[in-house]
């Protein structure tokens, strides 16, 4: 299989930071099936790194999608490297990524790990970031890390998630509520393929194979017992969500049981009682708009980015003091 790769070097007038962008992918051909009916084209497993051009890079921000366009620059990415932390986006051959096994976890760290070793990155000083199921792979990717598993520790400093699901037994019973209930076709469709996707690998409902999805969340309510999270009672935590019940009620018939923020803040409230005082629930209103303009409080964009990247570089710089 043949493996793509390219070096480029950018810079702009416009006070933007000169960077170094590494692109490597492997080209793949066919689809995956997510439920009967509905499949998404496989995308090219890999990873794309910015880098700051000169100086010693601090640290790296790391995302688990595809994002392979090197022309053009997000703020977050930007600005990151105007604060000398490299970003790095990575991703399997699915773009609605899982990880239901430890192969699809690896993977990704391994290209984190090239990224770091190729390029002197400390890798004590890293950012794991995600919106939605990426924040799940964010917390899962950290907790793997950490567990007798790992063959080798690549654990983050701090995570930042926007609106993630985590408790898979209320997202199993959610995405059937709405696939049922047929109110909004985005969200049924959804629904019906999330509540499939589960249902498949790990097993069957949670009603017959409970243990599975216990054991595959990163955090859930309906356990007795949430030892996992020991893993995270050191690492910095910031949830963002947009609790906008009133929209989820209009537009998708769903209320509280049916939104990620009841999964964040169950979370956060958990980590604060096991001593964990750098667990912050940050919620926002009116600030949820998708790029077209429209409303929609799942949405990245109630992070602020600049505030985000300030925040963990004082996390940076508070542990470099403590030495």
């Amino acid at each position: 299989m043949r493996t793509i790769i390219w070096i480029s070097i950018f810079f702009s007038a416009l006070s933007l930071p000169a960077q170094i962008v590494v692109n490597k992918e492997t080209p793949v051909k066919g689809d995956i099936t997510l439920a009967a009916g509905i499949k998404i084209p496989k995308v090219n497993p890999g990873y794309t790194a910015w880098l700051p051009e000169k100086g010693i890079i601090k640290g790296m921000v790391v995302f688990t999608h595809a994002r392979r366009d090197t022309a053009q620059s997000e703020f977050i990415i930007d600005y990151a490297l105007s604060r000398q932390l490299a970003v790095i986006y990575a991703t399997t051959n699915n773009r609605l990524e899982f990880f239901f096994d430890d192969q699809s976890i690896l993977e990704i760290q391994n290209y984190i790990r090239k990224v770091i070793s190729d390029y002197k990155i400390p890798e004590n000083n890293l950012l794991f970031c995600g919106m939605s199921l990426e924040g799940t792979r964010a917390l899962k990717l950290a907790m793997y890390a950490q567990s007798n598993e790992a063959d080798f520790r690549l654990a983050p400093r701090a995570i930042a998630i926007c609106d993630a699901p985590l408790d898979m037994v209320r997202f199993y019973k959610a995405g059937v509520r709405a696939g049922n209930l047929n109110f909004n076709q985005i969200a049924a469709n959804e629904g019906l393929w999330v509540s499939e996707y589960l249902k498949t690998n790990l097993g069957g409902t949670p009603a017959e194979a409970l243990s599975a999805y216990l054991n595959y969340s990163p955090y859930s309510y309906a356990s007795n017992e949430n030892s996992k999270l020991d893993l995270l009672k050191n690492t910095a935590l910031r949830c963002y969500t947009e609790p906008d019940v009133n929209w989820w009620i209009e537009t998708r018939r769903k209320d509280y049981y049916a939104m990620n923020a009841i999964d964040m803040a169950a979370l956060v409230n958990e980590l604060k009682i096991m001593g964990n005082l750098q667990a912050e629930l940050i919620t926002t209103q009116n600030k949820g708009y998708r790029k077209d303009g429209s409303k929609h409080p799942h949405s990245w964009n109630i992070v602020d980015e600049r505030e985000l990247i300030d925040w963990f570089i004082g996390l940076s710089e508070e542990q470099e003091l403590k030495k």
